[in-house]
């Protein structure tokens, strides 16, 4: 992959032609010159675009910038929630020309050059080597000093890339005919993780004249949010908790979302229908590829129902919301009978040794069945402050048996610290709490001592 590095004062090549196809008129990056590659480029504030720019109101993966053979520069707007404007009117996609003006949000940018870029040309102009990224992307900037590349003589630049391709070559035949031995933690190829970036914007809106429900699910570097109200049932979940999702998850519900053949769908299927409004809008990136579906009024195509339920159910399994397919009537007597039970098992705390870390875990539950209904029952708040009494308690406790275990210890008294240890495990019975797990590590290291009596 080359990187090309244009600047400012600099416009065209040795053949006359524009290094650069786009220049941003308006916006954070104005003056930023770009250069659209033959594989083409996509552009949004993102950072898992070719081009990120820096504006607010632009779309994650706005629009995409590319070459149809033997017909010049393209565009194609990337389902945009502001859309993409092409010389003051709406556009999809859509032929550029030279003079051409796009909005993007708060960007302006104009086209000047429409051509696919000279070969010889670019490699005139390309950075070298070392200064290439890492990773392969294209980077678009100006070079410190913003004066023009040095240009070569044509022959001498012809003679290069010609030693350069024959060493290229001699490399490449030397590599496939050198034995290699692979190491151990090193992976062979067919065992090679699949990663993909994996990006999802989805939102349900069904209003009727009785209730508005809106379910908004957003997907963007390995981070998931859900945000939803519901009117009638007075039920509402922010969005602002993120949740960092792991990537074998994530390449798990891309392969659903390709096996089910999203990608192949319409972009949009509507129905009639004059008391409701039922949308359903997708858009899915997966890795370079985007797809944006809408559904209205009417029954949804089996690819895309498949694909919906999956993204529902992993955004309920992620985010603890499995709550929402209870009637919220449901929810109330539920988050009641935790209530009364947490209540009962924190007064009798002393009788069992779990009794108390058990209160607190109905506790939580309460809060966990009324997250989505609004206004909160009266019990609500005694409920929420009973449990943070309960949790400081429980950690006093932990701390003073504890400190008796840690005195045995050093007083070499191991019956003693194994009765305080087996006492702190029975208060805390959640194997994955820490204070369990470290409990638990000391008290295998004293029966050793205690077996060797």
């Amino acid at each position: 992959m080359y990187l090309l590095v244009f600047g400012a004062s600099s416009s065209k090549g040795l053949m006359g032609k524009p290094q650069h196809h786009l220049i941003v008129e308006e916006g954070p990056d104005k003056g930023l010159l770009i250069t659209v590659p033959l594989h083409g480029i996509r552009l949004g504030r993102s950072s898992n675009n070719d081009v990120v720019l820096k504006d607010p109101i632009m779309s994650r993966f706005h629009c995409r910038f590319f070459f149809k053979s033997e017909d010049g520069l393209w565009a194609e707007d990337l389902g945009s929630a502001n859309q993409t404007m092409l010389n003051q009117a709406p556009m999809r996609e859509a032929r550029l020309h030279i003079g051409d003006r796009l909005v993007l949000g708060d960007t302006t940018i104009q086209v000047v050059y429409d051509g696919i870029p000279d070969v010889t040309t670019r490699k005139l102009f390309e950075a070298p080597l070392e200064d290439q990224p890492v990773d392969g992307k294209i980077e678009f900037r100006r070079p410190p000093n913003g004066k023009e590349p040095v240009r070569k003589p044509l022959r001498a630049a012809l003679m290069t890339l010609l030693i350069l391709l024959a060493a290229l070559v001699a490399l490449l035949w030397i590599y496939k005919t050198t034995p290699r031995v692979r190491g151990a933690n090193e992976s062979k190829p067919a065992e090679t993780a699949r990663t993909q970036a994996l990006t999802i914007s989805y939102e349900k809106v069904q209003a009727d004249t009785k209730n508005i429900f809106r379910y908004v699910l957003e997907l963007e570097d390995n981070e998931l949010s859900i945000q939803i109200n519901d009117l009638q049932n007075k039920r509402q979940v922010a969005g602002q908790q993120r949740r960092h999702v792991a990537p074998d998850l994530l390449q798990s519900l891309a392969d659903t979302i390709e096996q089910a053949d999203f990608f192949a769908l319409k972009e949009f299927y509507q129905g009639v229908a004059a008391d409701i409004w039922d949308l359903t809008d997708l858009t899915v990136t997966i890795g370079r590829k985007t797809h944006r579906v809408q559904v209205l009024n009417t029954l949804e195509p089996p690819a895309f129902k498949t694909v919906r339920e999956a993204i529902e159910e992993f955004g309920q399994n992620e985010l603890g919301l499995a709550a929402l397919a209870l009637a919220p009537e449901k929810l109330l007597d539920l988050a009641r009978a935790a209530s009364l039970l947490g209540r009962s098992l924190y007064d009798q705390r002393d009788v069992k040794n779990d009794n108390l870390a058990k209160a607190i875990r109905s506790l939580q539950e309460v809060e966990w069945y009324l997250e989505t209904i609004e206004p909160k029952p009266d019990f609500y708040a005694s409920a929420v402050a009973l449990r943070g009494d309960a949790e400081r308690e429980i950690q006093a406790n932990c701390d003073d048996i504890m400190f008796l275990a840690e005195r045995a210890i050093r007083l070499k008294d191991w019956k003693e610290a194994a009765l305080q240890l087996r006492l702190l495990c029975e208060k805390i019975p959640d194997r994955a709490d820490s204070r369990h797990q470290n409990a638990r590590k000391k008290l295998i290291d004293v029966e050793r001592h205690l077996k060797k009596k």
